[in-house]
């Protein structure tokens, strides 16, 4: 695929997810907003200059140029002069726990419909996948495949994780020799091909010991000391007498090359263990079967418990290792890449990832920053305890401010995703 095709399926994956989660987002809005009596002059998805307009009742309901967000525009939002005024139907005559309701409901409904999106998902059998570039993928595997064999050993495929336990344990014993590899394909047909595993590094290193670009990353490791890895055990064959020198390229992300880094201290493993590990790896994912109802539903709410967790993780990481933190973080550019990359992997995958932006575009609006969601709600808790609204120009004041604050964090979070995708350090 060219690069051009490539990019283009990139923007397009991007705006679908994007329209999705805020049209979810702004229709929470919308429904309590009508529900509690406000009026609601606009209802808009994406900004700038209109596209398409289309007015039914009270409200006109919006395309707009730029699609990267949107908006339900209320009467008397901030209760400045000059604003369309619907007099007791206005956003701020309403009851606190009317105006609320009506701004929690965006969150809510990006976390509800992300567990829906995640719970459809985890009830899906979900066939295997071959990652683009990846060892299986060069010796002409492709999604769906089951692998029957591998370096001469029977693959047990009753179960994902019996099948992750063959593979990983035939992979160990092939100690990077090439592979004869024995697969059956979704028609039913059996192949025969030969795979070569690449050595894989789990770094977790702590900050300044690696690029921050690397810091955290899968490492592929396609030159030791100028040669190629060889064979034998992994930690071995990345401690060789004198100093070592590794280059390569981040997992995934073939164009985040690297070269002349030193790893010290890389111990075997999977990279769920304490320190660097280094495994050999072929490159598949196993299928997974549905989960029975009730298991999918604990784990799409789990998974979305999960991720919030992680998520409050890194924002904390932020205060302590910024350099290495801000490298979790994607922008738009990051999140089109991967969309790009799952919506070419099924529908399954794509709704997966249509989950969990739903459920970071909640978590963000919960954030206490004026402009967002959550300082709006802070703003209404503290007239609630006041007993008297904040001056509404101040209020706006602070909006904006908020809104410079987002609009700089996404610029400098952009910035960081093109230096990582065009391989370069931040």
């Amino acid at each position: 695929m060219s690069g051009l095709a490539g990019a283009a399926i990139d923007i397009l994956a991007f705006l679908v997810v994007i329209t999705i989660v805020v049209v979810v987002h702004e229709g929470g809005h919308f429904v309590l907003a009508k529900l509690s009596g406000i009026r609601v002059d606009e209802f808009s998805v994406g900004f700038g200059p209109h596209i398409v307009s289309l007015r039914r009742g009270e409200t006109a309901y919006s395309v707009r140029a730029l699609p990267v967000g949107g908006y339900v525009r209320m009467a008397g939002m901030l209760g400045l002069e000059g604003e369309a005024d619907a007099g007791e139907r206005n956003f701020y005559r309403a009851t606190i726990p009317r105006r609320l309701a009506t701004v929690v409901a965006g969150v809510a409904v990006n976390f509800i419909f992300g567990a829906v999106c995640l719970i459809i998902v985890f009830a899906q059998t979900t066939p295997s996948s071959v990652p683009s570039g990846q060892p299986t993928a060069r010796a002409g595997l492709t999604g769906g495949d089951v692998i029957l064999r591998l370096g001469g050993a029977g693959i047990d495929n009753s179960s994902s994780s019996a099948i992750s336990n063959d593979l990983h344990a035939a992979t160990k014993r092939g100690q990077g020799r090439p592979m004869a590899v024995v697969y059956r394909s979704p028609d039913g047909s059996t192949h025969t091909a030969t795979i070569t595993p690449e050595l894989v590094v789990y770094t977790n290193l702590s900050e300044g010991l690696l690029p921050a670009y690397l810091t955290g990353q899968a490492l592929v490791i396609s030159g030791v000391n100028g040669k190629p890895p060889g064979t034998g055990d992994p930690a071995a064959v990345l401690q060789a007498s004198g100093v070592v020198l590794v280059s390569g390229f981040v997992e995934g992300q073939p164009q985040t090359r690297f070269s002349g880094i030193h790893l010290p201290g890389v111990a075997d493993g999977d990279g769920s263990q304490t320190g660097d590990t280094a495994a050999w790896r072929i490159g598949f994912v196993a299928e997974v079967p549905g989960a029975a109802p009730l298991q999918a539903m604990g784990d799409g709410f789990g998974q979305v418990s999960s991720y919030v967790t992680q998520t409050v993780g890194v924002l904390g990481e932020l205060f302590v290792h910024p350099t290495v933190a801000s490298q979790q973080l994607s922008g738009p550019v990051g999140i089109a890449t991967v969309a790009g990359a799952t919506i070419q992997e099924g529908w399954v995958q794509f709704l997966f990832l249509i989950g969990l932006i739903s459920v970071a575009l909640g978590f963000i609006n919960v954030l206490p920053i004026p402009f967002l969601d959550g300082g709006r709600i802070l703003f209404i808790l503290i007239e609630a305890v006041r007993r008297k609204r904040m001056d509404p120009r101040h209020e706006a004041l602070a909006y904006a401010i908020g809104a410079a604050f987002v609009i700089l964090a996404v610029v400098l979070i952009t910035i960081g995703d093109i230096h990582r995708l065009s391989g370069g350090s931040p």
